[in-house]
């Protein structure tokens, strides 16, 4: 089967608000949702090993997380810090459940100089970090008596989705919206239409867009960012059929 590379131009791409108006503002959450509802049992994780996350069981454990979170004060308009988690599904998880939630999540780098990050904490006040790295960092929460179902929250499409900062200095926060994420998300699927069946790596990129796959009933593939080695077997072992990825990412960071 081949594998079709989608280059990005980067992470902070700039919006195309000519093309704002064609869509209607929604939320990230809703379309990934729906998608679980249709196809429960379909692949939406693929793993190095062989190791895969359904659908139904991706959304659950998103929801039960969502919940906890939610009892810890994530709600639209708090924010909720994401480092990087010892496993990539964690990762994946903890994104989906801070948008259920209505929180924005601020990605945060453990290689950052502390006091950068000790500024950034600050000046965001995140209700909690999830992931590992960080100080303060919870590697994980208890959320195994929490509902499954999909969690009630007065989110809309102008609150926020994501808190980023460039490197480096005294950054300026990058404030994304639900409706700017769903409009450019929209965007990528026009352009390079996915659907089930496709398995999709992606490499550098924000962590919001790895909801893009999850909206069209494809598969999301995660490399471990500890075992960089495994990138190619992950394209020929998973049946990998789009790559996306940043040129830096396609360099080596270079």
């Amino acid at each position: 089967m081949e594998t079709v590379l989608l280059e990005a131009a980067g992470p902070q791409a700039p919006p195309r608000t000519d093309r704002a108006a064609k869509y209607p503002p929604t939320t990230v959450v809703g379309p990934v949702e729906a998608q679980a509802a249709r196809t429960p049992d379909a692949p939406a994780v693929l793993l190095a090993g062989g190791a895969v996350v359904t659908y139904r069981d991706l959304n659950a454990a998103a929801n039960r997380l969502a919940r906890a979170l939610a009892a810890r004060g994530a709600r639209p308009g708090a924010v909720v810090g994401l480092a990087p988690a010892r496993h990539p599904a964690q990762l994946l998880t903890a994104l989906l459940a801070v948008a259920k939630s209505g929180a924005a999540y601020l990605p945060l780098d453990p290689a950052d100089a502390p006091g950068r990050r000790e500024r950034l904490l600050a000046e965001t006040a995140p209700v909690c970090v999830l992931g590992e790295g960080v100080p303060e960092a919870l590697a994980g929460l208890d959320a195994d008596g929490e509902l499954a179902t999909d969690p009630p929250r007065a989110l809309t499409p102008q609150h926020l989705l994501c808190v980023g900062y460039g490197p480096g200095g005294r950054p300026d926060a990058v404030r994304l919206t639900h409706a700017e994420a769903d409009r450019r998300v929209r965007e990528l699927q026009a352009a390079h239409p996915l659907g089930p069946g496709d398995r999709v790596l992606q490499l550098g990129l924000p962590l919001w867009e790895f909801l893009w796959p999850l909206r069209t009933g494809a598969a999301v593939v995660l490399a471990d960012p500890q075992r960089p080695g495994e990138v190619g077997e992950l394209v020929r072992e998973l049946g990998v059929t789009a790559v996306r990825a940043t040129p830096a990412a396609l360099l080596g960071g270079s």
